[in-house]
């Protein structure tokens, strides 16, 4: 901890990342393995997600997108796993979202998902990829975010390992984030589905750190300490 005592106390982690993220290839993943150019590529898309392209998650717009509710700040995060969509039916075990905060998925094991949670805030970086180009046109672009809490190694660290590149604890074995996972061309996706699921293959990288550290965050009480310093 940073000494002396006041730099530390009510401070917190900061874990910084520069992801790269290759849109174009992304756009190819989807139109090879959707059966129709828009409405099932974005169903698609939103089944890796977690949600749709609004921000309507899955859970409560399983079969179509819904702006009205990624605009409501009370609903668009009003959702549960455990009691509205156990087997993953609308919403993937695997999905983004839902392996980045498993919420009440997990109740019935013994991992206490408060213990891992922490704030994000990202925000992009670079052009937009022209919508409907197929093919990188060279330039940089991603998504640079931060990530706050009081120990890493509990929290970032946890769910970039065990919850982003492990499968095993929602029961998918070797599977990985189909978006920020480090997939090599070939992972696997499934979407549970009735009467028989549908699995995905030769999952691309679709994200790469392209930067990062792990910083310390000062509380507004330190850093007034520190201006108030003569030297």
């Amino acid at each position: 901890m940073p000494q002396p005592d006041v730099l530390s106390r009510n401070g917190t982690y900061v874990a910084f990342r520069k992801l790269h993220l290759r849109v174009a290839e992304y756009r190819r993943y989807l139109k090879d393995n959707a059966s129709s150019p828009e409405e099932e590529e974005e169903l698609l898309a939103a089944k890796m997600v977690g949600r749709w392209r609004s921000g309507a998650p899955l859970v409560l717009a399983p079969d179509h997108d819904d702006p009205a509710i990624a605009t409501d700040p009370h609903r668009v995060n009003d959702f549960t796993y455990h009691e509205q969509d156990p087997a993953g039916l609308r919403c993937p075990l695997g999905a983004h979202i839902r392996r980045m905060n498993p919420r009440d998925a997990l109740a019935d094991s013994l991992v206490d998902v408060k213990l891992h949670r922490a704030l994000r805030r990202g925000t992009p970086y670079g052009p937009m990829l022209p919508e409907g180009e197929l093919e990188d046109d060279g330039a940089e672009r991603g998504i640079v975010f931060i990530f706050m809490g009081t120990d890493l190694v509990r929290q970032f660290e946890f769910l970039k390992t065990q919850w982003a590149n492990d499968g095993d604890f929602v029961g998918l074995g070797d599977e990985k984030d189909p978006i920020v996972g480090s997939n090599d061309g070939t992972g696997t996706f499934t979407i549970p589905k009735r009467p028989v699921r549908r699995r995905l293959q030769q999952l691309p990288r679709f994200a790469v750190t392209k930067g990062g550290e792990y910083l310390f965050m000062p509380s507004i009480r330190a850093l007034k300490w520190i201006a108030e310093r003569d030297t």
